[in-house]
């Protein structure tokens, strides 16, 4: 009888082990869901995917005074996503000189930055930065900053194609380097535009101490970060108006890829992210920019160190970088915003006011800089978002207090991990 009971026992707990009370299977988690799910954030934030796939190679971003976050694409897309109904348009396809294959001679070019004019809910223009489709000559491929004007203001479906007034034609002498990144200085009401410097990487040994070589040129528009008035005309206030040897849009020389760019809207600095060279002792930085500085490119990087060598830098006049880190097994440095709080239910809390965030496209990580207020140095640096599936292009903050960005997933390529997202107060 014993043995008979412990034999009952046995079968009845082996059952309840096989039939726990809810028998459904684990439903799996979906890919957006493990996208959420990866990212590690300080506590009271969370991450959120607004948009995953079907939005190939996104780089750039910026609200509309219509209230939709509009972001471009590469390829030559630009798409409108509404907070509210959290669905995104389809708005425009620049026709854009690209590649889909790294190394190709225009495997950087297409369709960047993007901005609004201060008056758009009543003229509907908007600014972008691109390199128009041209035939397979070099003499004819160059980036433009164009300003068009959209079919509706109060909720725009389209661009007006035919309203192009080309404000800035820049030569793209290689297929590398574009730069691209665009803002409107709310403090001086001016349009900043960065430019890469053309080079290809591979020949950095041959260019290095060339001074005729473009981002030390001050004629040469290449390697900079120029400064125009909206209609396109110079304002008479660049460092270097009246220099024969300049050109007169130029506001700050030196850079090698200044792909990134944000504006401090109290304060009206300016900060680009600049991508740096390609070995383990290279270095990325993110730049304060001063009108008139050079920043080093090609001569020198980092903390002023000469790009061969190891030896001081040889440029009396170069700028060090405000923020900067070892390029080690890779790395690509994207600006962010200095957090200021929009009064809104996802303000952050009070401990990142003031502080600006930055990125790593290839390390997958946003960190977080302290400032000190009074100097506008960094205090310090630290860890805010990582795991992330593809890598963050360009970062803005929204109406409501949170961090929008872009990431982009592939190599030149449209994958499903390119995304629209934003870090919110819980």
């Amino acid at each position: 009888m014993f043995r008979t009971l412990t034999l009952m026992m046995l079968l009845v707990s082996t059952a309840f082990a096989q039939t726990p009370a809810d028998s459904s299977p684990t439903k799996p988690l979906t890919d957006l869901e493990k996208a959420e799910k990866a990212v590690k954030l300080p506590s009271g934030l969370r991450y959120e995917v607004l948009v995953m796939g079907g939005i190939a190679e996104p780089v750039s971003l910026q609200f509309s005074p219509d209230g939709r976050l509009w972001f471009t694409g590469r390829r030559g897309d630009i798409w409108a996503y509404d907070l509210a109904t959290k669905k995104h348009d389809h708005i425009a396809k620049l026709d854009v000189c690209w590649e889909p294959t790294p190394g190709r001679e225009a495997n950087e070019r297409g369709l960047h930055g993007i901005e609004f004019d201060p008056g758009y809910l009543k003229n509907g223009l908007l600014y972008l930065h691109y390199a128009p489709w041209a035939p397979t000559n070099a003499t004819a491929w160059s980036n433009r900053v164009s300003r068009f004007a959209v079919d509706h203001p109060a909720r725009a479906t389209g661009l007006k194609m035919d309203s192009e007034k080309i404000l800035l034609t820049v030569p793209s002498l290689r297929g590398f380097h574009q730069g691209g990144a665009m803002g409107i200085n709310p403090r001086d009401g001016k349009l900043y535009v960065t430019t890469g410097d053309n080079n290809v990487s591979s020949d950095t040994e041959k260019f290095w101490a060339d001074t005729n070589n473009p981002p030390q040129v001050l004629g040469a528009l290449q390697g900079k970060t120029l400064r125009i008035n909206l209609d396109g005309s110079i304002p008479i206030d660049n460092p270097f108006v009246g220099r024969a040897d300049a050109h007169p849009a130029v506001y700050t020389y030196g850079h090698r890829n200044p792909y990134s760019l944000n504006i401090d809207r109290t304060t009206g600095n300016v900060y680009v992210g600049e991508v740096g060279f390609d070995r383990k002792q290279d270095w990325e930085e993110i730049n304060w920019l001063r009108p008139g500085k050079n920043y080093g490119w090609p001569r020198c990087m980092g903390t002023n160190y000469a790009t061969y060598g190891g030896v001081p830098c040889p440029l009396p006049d170069a700028t060090e970088p405000w923020i900067s880190w070892i390029h080690e097994g890779g790395s690509n440095a994207t600006s962010g915003p200095v957090y200021r709080p929009a009064g809104k239910g996802h303000d952050f809390p009070q401990a990142f006011h003031g502080g600006m965030f930055y990125a790593d496209w290839v390390r997958k990580w946003i960190r977080f800089a302290t400032v000190d207020p009074l100097s506008n140095t960094v205090v310090k640096t630290e860890p805010f978002a990582r795991g992330m599936t593809a890598g963050v292009m360009a970062m803005q903050l929204g109406p409501d207090g949170a961090l929008y960005f872009v990431e982009y997933g592939g190599w030149f390529t449209g994958v499903a991990s390119d995304k629209l997202a934003r870090i919110v107060k819980e």
